[in-house]
């Protein structure tokens, strides 16, 4: 199975990019003819038209067909992975939609990525090979009936994230980390090599597809190396490394641990106005991206315009460490560029793209704004991770890049289209540490350092300062901002060493993630963390942050009573009358004892809807036999699941309905044998347990709910993930209670439980509802 998982992501990967690249190529190369065969004028209405019809395309497709498909799907994932459980998150339709928005959407040219996409994709792919069925299609095949249970769906969702990861940055250890730094709440040894197998996999097949398509036209199969590899950003000239540079090196951490925060806070800002302003409103939210894509094109477009074309003679091949210059080149040498350059407006001065150095002394031109506006954003992380171009781009373009980039990402994401930011975050480090490199060469020029030969501060191989080289800063500052934005530490140095192939500059890279990791977590949470806290989604954090111990606090402080229980044996109208009267989830099961009520289980509020609804169409209760499937409507239509919700709500509301009949029906009267539908291995705790080992075992096991009993198992409280509005004050989660105020919270809870409520003191159900109206959620 994990293998299937791996093959299929992977050639999934490869098909998303193949259309990217063909997207991508239609737009630029055209551009291009029209700039140079026409004007510039035309060149910008195609742009916009060309890059306006895919942004539609990948918008209508998610506000029509999958509005769960917009966005990364990061945060989603990880939500799901840490035991919430969103609607149509893995559904058939959001799959195909987000494949489509995402191609569209980064080849029109918007400030976005795949990566994101791909994370979730391959989560999409992991939860429907692993259960063999699909409940949105309403079909299943019969195979693997022993992976479907929540334990073993979330363990194949788990490698089909860290086999996104794997094939959208060509990392397979990277994946496998990912995976268990930022997603996964329990990962076992096993489960370890299991997903390891997977992410190569997965980089194996992506390879070989790559290999056989550029065997096409180079006529050599099997090679991995050039477009064939998936090594993206592949650094060619390797830089001897100096403790020096840790020193710079903690300048970038700075300053992306900064910016990063920025980036988090706007990102979150801006998702919250949005929903204040187009939420609901189908026409705005598809004309936000085609604003968004209009704008970008324009800016690109005419933005390059206020920068000259600089001149230059002299080009370096990656992987060199002498450049080349035209013969009778003056010995001060100004500007060493890359080898290959868009030209925009710019002479080309030769025959080809490629300067012909043999050809005599001729100058090329090039504009330093439109080589990283004009092109992709994964061609221009590699102009910004070029080494030996060390004046190829100056301040005022990599600050003008910069700024529309920052600004572009952050008001993109969020949109609704399917797009990712890793891309966006590693173009807009980039420039952040290549500004820092700059800096560097220039103090170097100031004191008149450099190597023979060399333009005024820059170090050419073998001498020990070369690696005060732009492009090696540019790496580092790649790694540094995403660690800024994503808080990833360990999985992100890895990533980031697997997509440059340079392994010289890890030290400075890992000192710059940890400073801006420093920085970025004094102020705020990650940003997919801030998204689920937008989306009020009660995620569990890996850790507490308090001044005091938590094994000090007793659980009691953050359970919720009285509890709302069932007896095994229950009439149907006392049923319908608690789920009616309540909003909870999960419901106690309680067995009435010479010792009193003990807890043996745990029934779901979907559950007794599905036995509650099937016995009114029955008739009576006798022999209802109800199968696993059904109460939870697997292979069940989307058109039948309303069909059945309406039911549902009829039956609350004493409504008369096709198959279900009015509420004075007789049958209401008769008992229901729950026993069959019980959950006996729901988890249950002792109440002289602590806070923090309560969160422990919550987090771990992935619970909706966690019931607190004393020592004759009678229940004395429950645990849930979130609390709805209107509950008391000691009524507190906890996803409130274990936050980043956890120290005020229970101190106000110490407080609430000493003026307001005895733990001893009995109160009936029926009383508490009154008094309170809906008690917690779940």
């Amino acid at each position: 199975m994990m293998g299937g998982i791996g093959f299929t992501v992977g050639l999934t990967g490869f098909l998303l990019y193949t259309l990217i690249g063909i997207f991508g190529a239609i737009k630029y190369n055209t551009v291009r003819w029209l700039i140079e065969h026409a004007n510039l004028f035309v060149a910008w209405m195609f742009n916009v038209v060309y890059s306006s019809a895919l942004v539609y395309l990948s918008t209508w497709a998610v506000v029509t067909i999958a509005p769960q498909a917009a966005g990364a799907g990061v945060a989603e994932v990880t939500a799901y992975l840490n035991g919430c459980n969103l609607p149509k998150v893995f559904n058939v339709k959001t799959l195909w939609v987000k494949f489509v928005s995402c191609a569209a959407a980064v080849g029109s040219g918007l400030p976005v990525g795949p990566e994101g996409p791909m994370i979730h994709i391959g989560a999409m792919i992991g939860a429907a090979l692993s259960q063999g069925q699909s409940t949105s299609l309403g079909f299943t095949t019969g195979l693997f009936k022993r992976f479907q249970n929540p334990k073993d769906k979330r363990d194949f969702v788990t490698a089909g994230t860290a086999v996104g990861v794997a094939a959208a940055f060509g990392a397979p250890i990277g994946g496998l980390l990912f995976a268990y730094e930022e997603l996964a709440s329990f990962f076992s040894q096993a489960l370890g090599w299991q997903v390891f197998f997977a992410c190569m996999l997965s980089v194996l097949t992506e390879d070989t597809l790559r290999s056989a398509q550029s065997a096409v036209t180079q006529g050599h199969f099997g090679l991995f190396d050039g477009e064939a590899s998936t090594i993206f950003f592949e650094v060619q000239t390797q830089l001897a490394n100096h403790v020096a540079a840790v020193g710079p090196a903690v300048l970038v951490g700075l300053a992306c641990g900064v910016l990063g925060t920025a980036f988090t806070v706007l990102n979150v800002k801006i998702i919250r106005l949005r929903d204040s302003i187009i939420q609901g409103r189908r026409n705005w939210r598809m004309g936000e991206p085609l604003l968004i894509i209009a704008i970008f094109v324009s800016l690109s477009m005419l933005l390059p315009l206020a920068f000259p074309c600089t001149p230059t003679n002299c080009y370096i091949k990656q992987g060199d460490s002498k450049p080349y210059c035209p013969e009778g080149t003056s010995s001060n040498i100004r500007r060493i560029v890359e080898e290959e350059l868009p030209l925009y407006t710019c002479t080309k001065g030769y025959d080809s793209e490629r300067p012909d150095i043999s050809g005599g002394n001729q100058t090329r031109s090039y504009n330093e704004l439109a080589t990283l506006m004009y092109v992709t954003g994964e061609d221009a992380i590699k102009h910004l991770l070029s080494r030996g171009t060390h004046r190829e781009f100056g301040y005022a373009a990599l600050v003008t890049m910069l700024v529309v980039y920052f600004l572009g990402a952050v008001w993109a994401a969020g949109s609704a289209i399917a797009s990712g930011l890793f891309v966006p975050m590693l173009l807009i480090g980039s420039c952040i540490g290549r500004i820092v490199g700059l800096i560097c060469v220039d103090i170097a020029a100031s004191g008149g350092h450099g190597s023979p030969g060399a333009p005024p501060g820059v170090f050419m191989p073998p001498s020990p300062w070369a690696w005060v080289d732009p492009g090696a800063f540019a790496l580092i500052g790649a790694g540094a901002f995403m660690g800024g934005v994503t808080r990833l530490t360990i999985s992100l140095a890895v990533i980031m060493m697997e997509v440059s192939n340079d392994v010289r500059m890890v030290l400075p890279l890992l000192v710059a993630i940890i400073m801006a990791k420093w920085i970025a977590d004094a102020v705020s949470h990650s940003l997919y963390h801030s998204i689920l806290e937008v989306k009020c989604v009660p995620i569990l954090h890996s850790d507490t942050q308090s001044r005091v111990s938590l094994d000090l606090i007793p659980v009691h402080y953050v359970m919720a009573y009285p509890v709302v229980t069932f007896q095994e044996r229950m009439p149907l109208n006392q049923i319908r009358e608690i789920l009616r009267d309540t909003r909870h989830n999960g419901f106690p099961v309680v067995r009435n004892t010479p010792q009193g009520q003990v807890f043996v289980g745990l029934v779901v509020r979907d559950h007794l809807m599905v036995l509650l609804r099937r016995a009114l169409a029955r008739g009576t209760t006798a022999n209802l036999e109800v199968t696993y499937e059904d109460l939870n409507h697997q292979f069940v239509t989307a058109a039948a699941r309303h069909l059945i919700w309406e039911q549902h709500m009829a039956v609350l509301q004493g409504r008369s309905m096709e198959g279900v009949p009015a509420s004075h029906n007789p049958v209401l009267q008769e008992v229901l044998d729950m026993r069959p539908y019980i959950n006996t291995s729901a988890a249950a705790i002792q109440e002289s347990f602590s806070v923090e080992r309560t969160y422990v075992v919550f987090r771990t096991l992935g619970l909706r709910h966690l019931v607190v009993v004393d020592r004759h198992n009678h229940i004395k409280g429950i645990v849930t993930r979130k609390v709805w509005k209107g509950v008391p004050a000691l009524y507190v989660s906890l996803v409130d209670l274990l936050g980043f105020r956890l120290d005020e919270a229970v101190e106000k809870e110490k407080g609430a439980a000493t003026g307001l409520v005895s733990l001893s003191r009995p109160t009936s159900v029926a009383s508490e509802l009154a008094q309170h109206g809906n008690g917690w959620d779940e």
